[in-house]
């Protein structure tokens, strides 16, 4: 517990800086939050922030009976669109593999739609299908949500730029 504390008392003033800096929305990533991404994380750790202003931190399942085990990394990226700011939270395995998207505050992003970044790395174009030929289009793109294909894009870039950054991470 006093761990804890402590990690949080010197990561804060950090996000703070971060967030103020690239006028995003202070963010302290729980461990509920990167569980929305890794199931089985009872810790979020070392949370840091990139040049860019994006913050993440280590997703941890700190177990009873067994060793704790680095999951991977939550990333946390804001994106505006229509004038209102949607939480992005971008889980990225030790592989560099997306592993999950989650849009915090926005109810109306099916699962459907978020599920199509699980597993592309930032090989990726992330290109959203705009049209009925697009969808043929091989490699495949992004199939945009029914009706909103401008918060399609908007998501799809603010993942894209997570996955661009998210090998930096890795090699720390």
């Amino acid at each position: 517990m006093k761990r804890k504390i402590l990690l949080l008392a010197l990561t804060l003033p950090l996000a703070l800086s971060a967030a103020i800096r690239y006028a995003q929305r202070p963010l302290i990533l729980t461990a509920e939050d990167c569980a929305l991404i890794f199931p089985e994380t009872n810790s979020c750790e070392k949370m840091r922030a990139l040049e860019t202003g994006e913050l993440f931190g280590e997703a941890w399942s700190n177990g009873v009976e067994s060793a704790d085990e680095f999951l991977g990394y939550v990333f946390f990226k804001s994106v505006t669109h229509e004038g209102r700011t949607l939480d992005l939270l971008v889980g990225v395995n030790k592989s560099g593999v997306i592993a999950g998207v989650k849009v915090k505050g926005a109810d109306e992003v099916p699962e459907e739609f978020l599920a199509q970044f699980h597993g592309k790395t930032e090989q990726y174009n992330f290109a959203v299908a705009c049209t009925a030929d697009d969808i043929m289009y091989v490699p495949l793109k992004i199939k945009a949500m029914r009706g909103n294909i401008p918060l399609s894009e908007s998501i799809a870039q603010g993942v894209k730029a997570i996955a661009t950054l998210a090998p930096r991470v890795l090699k720390k």
